[in-house]
């Protein structure tokens, strides 16, 4: 390959490599996901600047404003009283806490119990018409957070029930009790993904516009 050749290709790689970035992300894409970018008129008269418009659909939750309250306050007190099991399980005194076969699903347990925290900070907010973005950071990852802790609990309560059996010589109320927490926390975990997955929403129209002086970016 002659001299020029190779700087063709090193040229044509290096425009390639800058055209990828600026192409934006899949996260960016999911993001703002619903929304139309396009070029409007700047104030002072002077060029164009990119404005994002949402012309997507909405996400209404099928329950009146009192209920909405309601179920907000349920799933607090769930996950409250499921972390709260799960600490005081963790921490007791019983020589299986310190089993690595113990300690793997109690570290996946913290994971999809601190998912539902960030989870509960877009859901509880959330107004009463919510976008893709936001249905899928609240609604859908308090789903997936959810089911995820219960089984990480439920896993957890079983890996404490096999410390017990195969050390017989261990004293069996500890370890008994934190079996009742973790499953009561998984159990609590699990209610309050049935009533989410059993929620309705409604997908509400949007009357957005786009300014007819714009220039839509594809």
């Amino acid at each position: 390959m002659s001299l020029r050749d190779r700087l063709g290709d090193s040229v044509r790689a290096s425009g390639d490599s800058k055209r990828k970035q600026n192409i934006p992300s899949k996260a960016y894409h999911k993001f703002f996901e619903g929304y139309t970018e396009v070029r409007v008129p700047r104030s002072n008269g002077k060029g164009t600047r990119i404005k994002r418009i949402y012309t997507g659909e909405y996400y209404r939750q099928d329950l009146s404003v009192r209920n909405r309250v309601l179920i907000r306050l349920l799933y607090v007190v769930f996950f409250l009283c499921a972390s709260l099991l799960f600490v005081s399980g963790a921490v007791e005194q019983f020589a299986g806490n310190s089993t690595w076969y113990v300690n793997l699903p109690e570290a996946a347990s913290v994971f999809f119990l601190f998912w539902i925290l960030i989870a509960f900070i877009e859901y509880l907010p959330a107004g009463r018409d919510m976008t893709i973005a936001e249905y899928r950071s609240s609604s859908r990852s308090l789903l997936k957070a959810s089911i995820g802790a219960a089984i990480c609990l439920g896993v957890t309560a079983l890996a404490t029930l096999l410390f017990l059996v195969l050390n017989s010589f261990t004293a069996l109320l500890p370890g008994i009790v934190c079996i009742g927490k973790y499953i009561s926390g998984s159990l609590m975990m699990l209610v309050l993904n049935r009533l989410e997955m059993k929620l309705k929403y409604q997908i509400i129209p949007n009357t957005n516009q786009v300014p007819v002086d714009s220039v839509v970016i594809d």
